[in-house]
């Protein structure tokens, strides 16, 4: 990312996080002012090394050693997590190029934000990262070019493909909200879909929901939800969708009095139809529904706090097509801007796809990062109308099936 004149790389996430490489006694002296901390990441005492300096100055001094490439420990991860979490902002991560600094901030705010490898990196592209130079949605390092060690140890720590087992802390949700994500790979284990289900309970209660079922995992999403202790209560879909059949018919039959639920304006049966003013409860918790049509005519996004369902109104770096299902571009991007991208800039936004291993976002890097949404409304319009997709293998059969439910002949 380009480095200022006075040395430092300021990236837009979070923007109160600085980054640096090797500083003169001229520049720490410039710049300590602007913190409130300063890590170091080489040794302490390392030529360099701004302690007295800053300390002096009254900046509170934290030293992390992150050493190539015999340091890339987990424990020196779960050290950076830690002091970062706890340092005032500003802060300034110091190390010799600016790049393990970049590597620090990745984790905090995966840390924070629940990221697996795919998703960090993601942003750290967005954000012209140095630890991200060379990297690619579909690879992690240029062909022929080894893999940086940084990336290799932030795939560790962050998980490749790995899944929110928690609300991101961000979302500062209710400690008794028990939150699950899940996902549909290929077959045999699945359906192929590429799809997110997610399950939400009270942990006193037990009741429980489950957002955007696939027909494929059924037996899984029981198992889960047995092995919790939970009682299923309403399975819940954010559109019908045209590339998967829903679980919700076969969990009907399985779950004696669970209720599916749907949108009314997407015409398809359930047991509750709901409208933007209607919300499920389950336990002491309340999802509300927000209209976010377009992708199709009836695509909601389920809202619990700071915890966002987007189906595929929003997806990571993306959105869902608008040319079936009496899709519209123009819905989509009112609706969007208008209902999902004006919360909290932290609310996690967690979509009904993803197909390149990453498993969350939020409304902040949506509202920055986002190649679609953030066009103008005339050139996202002109791009959904453009995009020449195939349809979906399975939409001749999901979406009769998704109509009624999911309920298929036997």
């Amino acid at each position: 990312m380009p480095t200022g004149e006075d040395g430092v790389q300021r990236p837009a996430v979070p923007a109160d996080v600085h980054l640096c490489g090797a500083l003169s006694a001229a520049q720490v002296d410039a710049l300590k002012g602007q913190y409130r901390s300063w890590l170091f990441l080489n040794p302490e005492g390392a030529e360099g090394c701004p302690k007295d300096a800053v300390t002096a100055a009254g900046v509170q001094y934290a030293c992390v050693p992150v050493m190539l490439p015999a340091g890339l420990t987990a424990e020196c991860a779960d050290d950076l997590r830690r002091v970062l979490r706890e340092l005032p902002r500003p802060c300034m991560i110091q190390c010799s190029t600016a790049t393990r600094s970049s590597a620090a901030l990745l984790l905090a705010l995966a840390d924070r934000h629940g990221y697996n490898a795919d998703a960090a990196l993601q942003l750290g592209r967005d954000m012209d990262l140095n630890v991200t130079a060379g990297t690619s949605p579909g690879a992690d390092a240029e062909e022929g070019k080894p893999v940086h060690p940084l990336v290799a140890w932030l795939r560790r720590e962050l998980g490749d493909r790995a899944l929110c087992e928690a609300a991101p802390a961000a979302a500062a949700a209710d400690a008794d909200l028990i939150f699950r994500q899940m996902f549909d790979g290929p077959a045999p284990e699945g359906g192929g879909s590429s799809t997110y289900t997610y399950l939400l309970a009270d942990r006193t209660s037990k009741e429980a929901v489950l957002i955007d079922p696939v027909l494929e995992q059924v037996d899984r999403d029981l198992r889960v939800v047995a092995s919790l202790g939970l009682e299923l209560k309403y399975a819940l879909n954010t559109h019908c969708h045209a590339d998967h059949i829903t679980g919700t018919g076969e969990l009907k039959k399985r779950v004696p009095g669970l209720r599916s639920v749907i949108a009314k304006a997407s015409g398809a049966k359930a047991d509750v139809l709901i409208t933007p003013e209607d919300k499920i409860k389950f336990g002491k918790f309340e999802l509300a529904n927000v209209a976010t049509p377009g992708h199709t005519n009836g695509c909601v996004t389920y809202v619990l706090g700071k915890l966002a369902f987007t189906g595929d109104a929003v997806l990571v770096r993306g959105c869902g097509r608008t040319d079936f299902q009496q899709g519209s571009p123009a819905d989509l991007y009112d609706g969007v801007h208008a209902r999902v991208l004006t919360l909290h800039g932290d609310t996690a936004l967690f979509p009904a796809h993803d197909y390149k291993g990453r498993n969350v976002t939020c409304v902040r890097d949506e509202e920055l990062f986002n190649p679609r949404l953030t066009k103008d409304k005339a050139a996202f319009c002109d791009l959904m109308d453009n995009l020449g997709l195939a349809y979906p293998k399975k939409l001749d059969v999901a979406v009769p099936a998704n109509m009624v439910c999911g309920i298929q002949d036997d």
